[in-house]
């Protein structure tokens, strides 16, 4: 069932079809949660966040289409401020109440293919434009919403980083393994926790 029709569902009253809504887009949402901060409870404690903040503003909502966007959008602000609330604190106060450092990407996630040590050398927002573009199959349009970048830009970088990992592969000696690799199942590899 479409997003337009679950919402239009959910406004007429028949509140099954939020729980419907919601298992369409959690995992996705939690995976580029996880992405963003490196913590699987932090990734599900936003996540729900995420979901509470969209369904509290639900009345005023107006789907015109963009509703997966809109979530990635409350989520990446979500993950912003957690970033920003976690400077606050010093690296010993931190320490002291996560139990430690948090755990690498690199830590957290079993595969260490590769494409995985050159996808980490990209710049951040190169690495967020592949993932929402590969690992979640957002289009360019949805990717300028979230990220609040222009849409020719958004393209630009996605292919800029494309050519970039393409050219570091080549390098490496490993561009015949990788080219034969789909580079949304590469991309989705590298961002899945389990």
């Amino acid at each position: 069932m479409e997003d337009a029709e679950l919402i239009e569902r959910i406004k007429q009253g028949e509140e099954q079809y939020l729980d419907v809504l919601i298992e369409k887009h959690y995992e996705s949402i939690r995976k580029y949660c996880y992405w963003k901060t490196g913590h699987t409870e932090t990734a599900q404690d936003i996540t729900q966040e995420t979901f509470y903040r969209f369904f509290r503003h639900f009345g005023q909502y107006s789907h015109a289409g963009k509703c997966r966007a809109y979530l990635y959008t409350i989520a990446r602000n979500l993950c912003a401020d957690y970033h920003l609330a976690k400077r606050k604190y010093s690296t010993e106060e931190l320490a002291e109440s996560d139990g430690g450092e948090m755990p690498s990407m690199e830590e957290a996630v079993d595969s260490q293919l590769d494409v995985d040590q050159l996808l980490a050398e990209l710049p951040q927002e190169q690495q967020e434009l592949l993932l929402l573009r590969f690992s979640y199959d957002l289009k360019y349009r949805e990717i300028a919403e979230i990220t609040g970048i222009n849409l020719c830009l958004v393209q630009y970088r996605v292919k800029r980083g494309l050519s970039t990992l393409r050219k570091k592969l080549e390098r490496s000696g490993n561009d015949e393994e990788v080219i034969r690799t789909d580079s949304k199942q590469a991309a989705a590899t590298r961002y899945a926790p389990y």
